[in-house]
């Protein structure tokens, strides 16, 4: 495809004028951005109205306009709620400490990087990234989501965005029809929305969008795989480190929503009333409740439009997205979340009535053979939570045919990555060597060359999702007669040409055949 006259007069007159501003025309309005050093970057571009006052709690309502708009600079995170019994660990990880991004209730922004284009370039591949954050944190507006290494050295459109999170997107409120709780996924879905209808503008091929999260952003692309069957609005999807297993079904529990009421000052029964008392509290003194001792979790429900209950049963129907799927888990991905756990018993009591009720300390002991129970609750934990999880899909995308599908295991742990004990090759700690926004001042020189490797091989599956994306990578097939699951960074191997050894394709999923129990209805 050719871009338009006008669009090409834009590339034209960049390229002749580098370092200048550059604009380019959007539903949003006409954007102000900048171009430096062969990038376009687009921050903070409206894509909704500000999700406030009265539209507080409702689905997001898209921003039209034609009014010209500064796009120089992040906008705001959308309110944060970092749990309080481990803030003082999380916060300081996930939220820029030096220099945290402003909060505000209106946060509904988009940010776009491009390469610089001639006139007749084609249009490019692009990323639509969702952060992570357990629903209840997270922005875009951290530096560690930039998108200039990427666009710079990959070729790609990169577009992150910002979706409410916590009490402002996913209440759990009974006061709200069950299928407008889980805002959070209507904020994703517009923002696709937006690149659909404006990605060209940029550069970007609309039909060569593949959707990409991590964690909580990962569980997100699980979600928009299974609710969209026909024409999704994506080619391919990336999965580190969350898809969404089968859930609990739809007896919603609205008990966090109605001590929030309560401790607002909103007692009235669920209904509009209470909205309305509730819409006039301010987004501080809400922060200041679910920031504090007494908050609960809020989270996804199971409303058969956004969030599934029947998950895999779905995929192994054929009624989802059958895109090419990559998608895997960190060596380590359970020690963030069990720092101090020591007591095998009760954590496994806290992971669920039926977990506690069918797995007693010694059979999750006799699933991790040599280990202590500090280890162990945290390979439980990775097992049960992600890794077992992703072999689920993975397996259930291979059975209804789908052939481009690849799986992988990231070992990689450098030493300024150690921020807690045991940490390793920890939850989230391969985004910034995806970005390319790792400390350049602490990287060692196999962390800077592991970065440009993994960087490389997962653009190269944004540009060809139906090709290996590295050498020695093939195409995921089950079993433990096969060898097709890559372990990714091990034993210092970070060049691309060797960073990726393919092993047993089950072999790190011995402990899966105890927690698919409770992963696959």
């Amino acid at each position: 495809m050719i871009l338009s006259l006008a669009v090409a007069l834009i590339f034209a007159t960049k390229v002749a004028f580098a370092h200048q501003p550059v604009t380019i025309s959007t539903t949003s309005g006409s954007l102000l951005g900048a171009e430096e050093d062969g990038v376009m970057s687009f921050k903070g571009i409206r894509f909704a109205q500000p999700p406030t006052g009265s539209l507080r709690w409702l689905p997001p309502v898209a921003f039209v306009s034609n009014a010209t708009q500064n796009a120089t600079v992040l906008g705001p995170s959308c309110v944060q709620q970092f749990a309080f019994a481990t803030a003082t660990l999380i916060e300081p990880l996930f939220n820029n400490p030096e220099d945290p991004p402003d909060e505000d209730e209106d946060c509904l922004f988009l940010n776009v990087w491009a390469p610089s284009c001639s006139s007749y370039a084609p249009l490019k591949p692009v990323v639509f990234y969702i952060y992570g954050g357990s629903f209840a944190f997270g922005t875009a507006s951290l530096p560690e989501y930039d998108g200039t290494s990427i666009a710079s050295n990959q070729d790609i459109v990169v577009v992150t965005f910002n979706y409410r999170t916590n009490v402002f997107g996913f209440p759990g409120a009974p006061d709200l029809p069950l299928q407008e709780n889980n805002l959070g996924m209507l904020d994703q879905e517009l923002a696709l929305q937006w690149v659909q209808s404006n990605i060209q503008k940029f550069g970007g091929d609309p039909n060569q969008i593949t959707i990409m999260g991590q964690s909580a952003g990962g569980i997100s692309v699980s979600t928009f795989i299974v609710r969209h069957p026909v024409n999704p609005p994506f080619r391919a999807a990336i999965i580190f480190s969350g898809a969404a297993p089968d859930s609990s079904p739809k007896s919603t529990k609205f008990d966090a929503f109605n001590n929030f009421s309560i401790a607002m000052g909103c007692s009235q029964a669920p209904g509009p009333a209470r909205l309305t008392c509730l819409r006039a509290v301010s987004a501080v003194d809400i922060r200041a409740y679910t920031n504090g001792p007494t908050a609960g979790d809020f989270r996804r429900v199971v409303d058969d439009v956004t969030d599934f209950e029947h998950n895999l049963e779905i995929i192994r129907s054929g009624n989802t997205a059958q895109v090419p799927l990559l998608a895997g888990t960190m060596q380590d991905d359970g020690t963030l979340f069990t720092v101090g756990e020591t007591n095998l018993t009760a954590f496994l009591e806290a992971q669920g009535t039926k977990v506690g009720e069918l797995v007693s300390a010694d059979l999750a002991r006799s699933l991790y053979p040599g280990q202590n129970d500090t280890t162990v609750i945290a390979n439980v934990f990775r097992d049960l939570t992600f890794l077992c999880v992703t072999s689920l899909w993975a397996q259930a995308f291979v059975e209804i045919g789908i052939s481009s599908v690849f799986r992988y295991e990231y070992g990689a742990a450098f030493p300024d990555f150690q921020l807690f004990p045991g940490a390793g090759a920890w939850h989230s700690t391969e985004v910034p060597e995806f970005f390319g926004t790792y400390n350049a001042e602490t990287a060692t020189h196999n962390e800077k060359t592991l970065s440009k490797s993994f960087q490389t091989a997962i653009a190269n599956f944004i540009k060809n999702p139906n090709k290996s994306p590295a050498p020695h990578w093939p195409n995921y097939v089950p079993g433990n007669d096969t060898q097709t699951l890559a372990r990714l960074a091990y034993h210092n191997n970070v060049d691309l040409g060797n960073f990726v050894d393919a092993v047993t394709s089950d072999s790190q999923d011995s402990t899966c055949a105890t927690w698919n129990m409770f992963l696959d209805f």
